[in-house]
């Protein structure tokens, strides 16, 4: 289980950006006494495929814990019964980013594809290396009509200084000009000190289990990491609506 004891001390997230009923439309209550101890917030819990255990989505990414909140399971359950394994615990938490994003397109930088297929959101850092170079190609996923949406994701934490730098680019009245001069390592004179979503952003990146940056979230609700390109990601999208 990555970094469980990290999550201690981070900052909670904001009720109002989306709500636990909004995730499931019957929850199954479990005892979270054991779970917040070590910093684990339960956000929605529905039933799960393993017997005796709920799915739990946290904003550490989703588990399967024991109705006594006892006991903890981090990892995927796969139904083998077919031609090939299904994913079934990424499939339900796919469902759910879907939903939780909705409270956040708002807040989202968008470049819009002229000719647009498809829309996905990527979870970016101003400091990150394959971040700066997806920015770079966004002419290659516009040819692939491709409209990417930006949330801010700092890897660092808040005070590191993609998170300063985040903060200073959705604290600015032109993003884009802001977002594009700290990826290309470029001056930019702005205030990190405005009231900015920049904290709830990262905290719906750790309940969607993102790790690192950039994370990409297709239409289907799965999440890609890495700079993937152009041309793959369109065909990741394609073969995820075939299915």
């Amino acid at each position: 289980m990555r970094n469980l004891m990290s999550v201690v001390g981070l900052v909670g997230l904001v009720s109002a950006s989306f709500s636990v009923s909004a995730l499931s439309a019957g929850q199954s209550e479990i005892d979270t006494r054991h779970l917040n101890k070590v910093g684990i917030e339960v956000l929605a819990t529905e039933s799960g495929e393993i017997d005796g255990y709920v799915r739990a989505v946290t904003n550490q990414g989703m588990f399967y814990v024991s109705k006594d909140g006892e006991r903890l399971i981090s990892g995927n359950v796969f139904d083998i019964t077919g031609s090939e394994p299904k994913n079934l615990s990424e499939a339900a938490m796919a469902k759910v980013r879907l939903k939780m994003l909705k409270g956040f397109t708002d807040d989202m930088i968008v470049y819009p594809a002229e000719n647009e297929k498809y829309q996905v959101t990527v979870f970016t850092d101003t400091t990150c290396g394959y971040c700066q170079r997806l920015h770079e190609n966004m002419d290659s996923y516009h040819a692939e009509g491709i409209t990417i949406k930006y949330l801010a994701f700092p890897r660092g934490g808040m005070n590191s200084t993609g998170g300063q730098q985040l903060q200073t680019v959705w604290c600015s009245d032109d993003k884009k000009a802001a977002i594009t001069a700290f990826k290309e390592d470029e001056n930019y004179s702005g205030s990190s000190s405005c009231s900015n979503p920049v904290a709830e952003h990262y905290q719906l990146g750790k309940s969607f289990g993102v790790t690192g940056t950039p994370a990409i979230v297709l239409p289907d609700g799965r999440l890609l990491p890495g700079a993937v390109p152009a041309a793959r990601l369109a065909a990741e999208i394609r073969k995820g609506q075939s299915q």
